[in-house]
């Protein structure tokens, strides 16, 4: 097929598509101008330039799905398979964290309980101490001033007269049910930090950085450490030292249910030290020991061992317990900013599970449920999508751009959500995942949109605001390309400066 006879195909494909949008929102213009239109119509051009865009010959093998609409004229202006569902990777988190914001509400905090199963004489608790949350996920270097908060409750508890815990430590972790992953999420994927499993109890995002350095020699074994300690993996360090020069290769691996991280490959002589992130392979025995050695900082000595309630023979009975500490998290609105600025797997599928039922293990089908009768509500057809997680990493999610379009376009048409979440996503040139992006461009500060982000997969969507003043929102995904994905940024990215420059007036005669 000629390059003339491809781009004949293109066009009558984009209109083939262009009204194929969700039921909430009815397509008014045409996904791309008519060969007779006016020169002078700029949405037609725009539609041209777009059209053109999307199909170089560099990235026309990627299977496309767009959506971009006006939200002050309430009028598609470009459409292509825009009902198609892909593989959303992160812009599922979209889903997430906005239904969170309407059923949890913006000033949502999550709660920590530390009680005591045994009274307090001269200094000495006779019995166990025992920590239990809902899923805070915000006790992580990520949150400043939360980062500090084991050891804010230990000084608490040592002001109460507390030294010494004749009894055991004990995590209560029974908010979430096991095993806190998502549905369809590669096995491979579960050894690494983004793949971590959430649970009830959560500290330093469940995560354990690896280390890596070369030794002294090529063919000496190379230095890993791990942090922080208390993590219960197991190193099988297969990492070998070669020749200043060639090049760095490292893969971390554990089974599902194994404590042993294997890693493997090489690293050169003379290299800074490599920094790799691994799954806590129990999130609670993490959280126990950074806590238990908080206490110890600062005066407070654990007699007893650390111990998962799951492993008790007995459960706690809080009825004769006293609560000693109750802490506050930060409002959900500083979680979802994270979720979405950096991407965060865990946090989305924290909000998933907060979102079921209070009582009882909450489940990540009770969050589905949430989420499917939410987006009903909003109008969303059924059709346009398909959740699984809370996060994306499942390659079981599909999404449509037509329905990301209605739920931002709701997002943003209600006065309680506007604001806070747009402030949320990653800004071009300025925040999150797109601090790198469109920088030094007319786009750059213009546009609010979360990344997603998998092999083979690549999407944007969000908002953004014309030179003109003009609000749009918009949804890019792309998938099944050979080209590097930073090829298919750089198309989104143009796409984006496009539409920062267009202009209304002769439009609006």
């Amino acid at each position: 097929m000629t390059q003339r006879a491809r781009a004949v195909a293109c066009v009558a494909l984009v209109f083939l598509f262009a009204g194929c949008g969700p039921k909430a929102i009815k397509p008014q213009t045409a996904a791309a101008a008519p060969p007779s239109s006016s020169p002078r119509d700029p949405l037609a051009q725009l539609q041209r330039d777009l059209h053109g865009i999307f199909t170089s010959p560099s990235i026309d093998h990627a299977l496309w799905s767009i959506a971009v609409r006006s939200l002050k004229h309430d009028e598609t202006l470009f459409s292509l398979n825009a009902a198609r569902m892909q593989t959303p990777a992160s812009n599922q988190k979209l889903i997430t964290t906005a239904v969170a914001a309407e059923r949890l509400g913006w000033d949502y905090r999550y709660t920590t309980k530390i009680y005591a199963t045994g009274a307090i004489n001269n200094g000495e608790l006779d019995g166990d101490l025992i920590v239990t949350s809902n899923g805070d996920p915000t006790i992580n270097r990520r949150h400043p001033d939360r980062w500090g908060a084991f050891d804010a409750w230990a000084k608490q508890l040592y002001d109460r007269g507390l030294r010494r815990i004749s009894g055991r430590l004990i995590g209560d972790d029974s908010a979430f049910a096991e095993p806190g992953w998502g549905f369809g999420w590669a096995w491979d994927d579960l050894s690494l930090g983004y793949g971590t499993a959430v649970g009830g109890l959560q500290y330093n995002e469940n995560e354990v950085e690896v280390l890596i350095a070369p030794g002294r020699e090529a063919g000496a074994r190379a230095v890993i450490s791990l942090a922080p300690p208390g993590s219960d993996l197991v190193l099988a360090n297969q990492v070998a030292t070669v020749a200043e020069g060639q090049q760095a290769r490292v893969s971390l691996e554990r089974i599902p249910g194994s404590n042993v991280l294997t890693v493997k490959g090489q690293v050169a002589i003379g290299t800074a030290p490599r920094s790799e992130t691994a799954s806590a392979p129990n999130p609670t025995m993490l959280y126990l020991s950074a806590l238990r050695e908080a206490l110890a900082r600062n005066g407070i000595f654990v007699g007893g061992s650390l111990l998962d309630i799951d492993d008790a023979p007995v459960k706690p009975d809080y009825k004769t317990a006293a609560v000693l500490i109750e802490d506050r998290s930060p409002t959900i609105g500083s979680v979802i900013d994270v979720c979405l600025k950096w991407s965060r797997n865990e946090y989305a599928e924290t909000l998933l599970r907060s979102l079921g039922p209070a009582t009882g293990e909450a489940t990540a089908e009770d969050g589905l449920t949430v989420v499917n009768d939410t987006l009903r509500q909003w109008g969303i057809a059924p059709e346009l999508y398909v959740a699984r997680d809370g996060s994306g990493l499942s390659r079981n999610d599909y999404l449509a751009p037509d329905a990301l379009i209605t739920l931002l376009t709701h997002m943003w048409r209600d006065p309680k959500h506007m604001e806070p979440f747009k402030a949320a996503l990653p800004q071009a040139a300025v925040s999150g995942s797109l601090a790198n992006r469109m920088k030094n461009t007319v786009a750059a500060e213009r546009v609010w949109a979360k990344t997603g982000s998998m092999s083979n997969v690549r999407s944007l969507s969000g908002y953004l605001m014309t030179l003109d003043g003009e609000p749009m929102v918009f949804s890019f995904m792309a998938t099944s390309f050979q080209a590097p994905a930073s090829q298919i940024d750089a198309v989104m990215d143009e796409a984006l400066v496009r539409l920062v420059k267009f202009p209304r007036e002769l439009h609006e005669e």
